[in-house]
Order: structure tokens, then sequence, then C-alpha cells
């Protein structure tokens, strides 16, 4: 717009004018922005109406509710930390030592399924990195006011949901709902971990740093300059995760819940922040991180005969309540053979 303004008043032409070319020129811009704020709020509306489908088609499929009582709660909220320490340690003693057992004969190295899941994970890379300019093109204009309505929105919305579901599983008793939202949050947390690793090795450059998307192994800047893969797609997908699973992955619940995860993925995009290849990557790390871990966890159920770090309480007394016995805390090494 200067330079034309500039054009304009070169020629001689009155002030008056120049004043309502650029006003004029301000919003025909204006309208492109606008336009496009409007089409991320319509696909926002849409997702938000799928979402609401798939929690009243998955609430009509559970029980009534009835209160427990404060010390059952206080119970399970015991034995939900009891699960958490008890898995995270497993969860770390089986991957670092999971190098050690690559050549067994029960091993990944003599299963197909792992050479097909490689093979699937590097296609998956492939055709990403091929649309990375494509989808940059598309996407990487977003408004900053639709950018921050839609990343609020799945963020919010997916924690909401995790946090609502975990109250319900107090008050209808159910261990196993909880236990698959509490396995969701740790594999969000490790998977990120993971993600800090690959970060550091490939080191690529964001789309706001560069026009190009093989610009990888720039090892200065820190995390934060560093694109590959997305910590947001890692997080809410890993949480996404725990909740589908729990359902057997009906399709009332997988499709709103993946909806958001979805829409992160978009706004990462659109605020180049990420290429498509980072965020297609990233929720695919978040997905098998957490199905790594819900199935290691049915494993350390079968497996009872290995050293545990459990946290133990003060047992209740006449004179002490339930309640009471939680201020008296401690963390107890297990062994059952």
């Amino acid at each position: 717009m200067p330079r034309t303004v500039a054009a304009l008043r070169k020629r001689c032409i009155p002030a008056r004018l120049v004043r309502e070319a650029a006003s004029g020129y301000v919003w025909l811009n204006s309208l492109g922005d606008a336009a496009m704020e409007t089409k991320w709020r319509i696909t926002l509306l849409l997702a938000l109406l799928v979402f609401i489908f798939g929690a009243a088609t998955a609430s009509a499929q559970m029980p009534s509710l009835s209160m427990p009582s404060l010390s059952t709660v206080g119970a399970e909220l015991f034995g939900d930390s009891e699960y958490l320490v008890d898995n995270v340690q497993l969860d770390f003693e089986d991957i670092l030592t999971s190098p050690l057992h690559l050549t067994d004969s029960d091993g990944p190295l003599f299963s197909p399924k792992f050479y097909l899941a490689v093979a699937g994970a590097g296609a998956l890379f492939g055709v990403s990195f091929a649309l990375d300019k494509s989808m940059q093109s598309g996407l990487g204009h977003m408004s900053h006011g639709a950018h921050d309505i839609i990343e609020n929105f799945s963020y919010t919305t997916l924690i909401s949901a995790v946090g609502l579901l975990y109250i319900y599983g107090l008050y209808d008793e159910n261990d196993t709902l909880r236990r698959y939202l509490l396995t969701g949050a740790e594999a969000a947390g490790i998977g990120v971990l993971f993600n800090l690793g690959i970060k550091s090795i490939f080191g690529r450059l964001r789309p706001a740093q560069t026009h190009s998307h093989t610009a990888f192994f720039y090892g200065s800047g820190g995390f934060n300059t560093r694109s590959f893969t997305s910590n947001d797609m890692v997080i809410t997908t890993a949480m996404a995760t725990g909740v589908s699973e729990y359902f057997d992955n009906e399709w009332y619940v997988a499709i709103p819940v993946y909806t958001l995860p979805l829409l992160e993925g978009f706004t990462r995009m659109g605020s180049q922040q990420q290429w498509f290849s980072d965020v297609v990557m990233g929720g695919l790390l978040g997905w098998g991180t957490a199905e790594l871990l819900l199935y290691l966890h049915k494993e350390h159920a079968a497996e009872p005969n290995r050293w545990r770090i459990l946290p133990i309480s003060a047992p209740s007394t006449p004179t002490r309540s339930s309640v009471d016995s939680l201020s008296s805390f401690g963390l107890a090494a297990a062994y059952s053979w």
C-alpha cells in the first residue's frame, strides 16, 4: 500500500483522492482476511457439532450415576496414583532396556508387523513431505483471530473432555476408564521427551524462518526454533488416543476426539510454525506412544514378578480416618514371586 500511495502522489493527484484510494485498498485487503476468518469459524462450528454429537452418543452408552462417598473417592485417587507411579517406572525400564531385546526370538526384528509399521511410517512421511509446500501455500495465511479461536477450542475442549471423563470415572468407580485417561496423559509427557530428542537431531527450521522445507540439521537457536516434529500434535493426539481406545475406537467417539488434534494441526500450519510433515509425524508419534504404553501396561498387569515402586499411606484406625491417613504418604519397593 505505501508504494501505491507514493505513486499516486508523484503523479500530482489530489490528496483527497489519494486518501480514498488508500482506504479502498485497505478495505479490499480486509475483505480477504474477513473471508478467511469466516471460513475458519464455519469449520470450527462444524467440528463443534460433530464433537457434541459424538459426546451425546457416547453418554447414551453410559449407565446412570450415583454419588460415591468421600472415602471411596480418596481410595480411588490413591489407587490411580499407585497405578501411575508403578507403571511409569516400569515403562522407563522397558523402554531403556528394549535395545537389549531386539534380537530375541519374539523381538521386533523377527516380527513382520515391525517392518510393516516402519514402512507405513516411512510412506506417511514421504507423502506428507511431498505435500509440505502445497499445504503451506493453502493454510499458511491464517489470521491471528482465526488461529486463536481454533487453537483455544481444540486444547480447551480436549482437556475438558479428559477431565470430565476422569470425574465421571470417579463417580462411576470405573478404574479402567480413569487408567486409560492417565495412560494418555503419561503418553503425552513421554512423547514430548521423545520429540525433544528428535528435534535436537534433525534441527528443522520452521516455515516462518525459511521458504525451504528441506532445511534440516540447523543446530543453533534452541528447541523453540526447531520444527520437526510438532510437540502440540504429540500432546493432543496422545490424549485423544487414550479416550478413543477406551471406547474401542467407536466412530462416534473417534471422529470427534481426533478432530481436535486435526484442528490443532491446522493452526500450527496456518501460523507458519510447522510444516505439514511436522504435523503428521507429530500426530503419529503421539498416537504410537499412547498405543505403546497401553500395551505395556497390560503386560505389566500380567507380570507381577518384577520390582515395583508403589505409593503407600498409613492405615486407617478407629481414631484415624481414611482421609487423614492420606496425609502420611510415602513410597515402597516391592517384589512378588
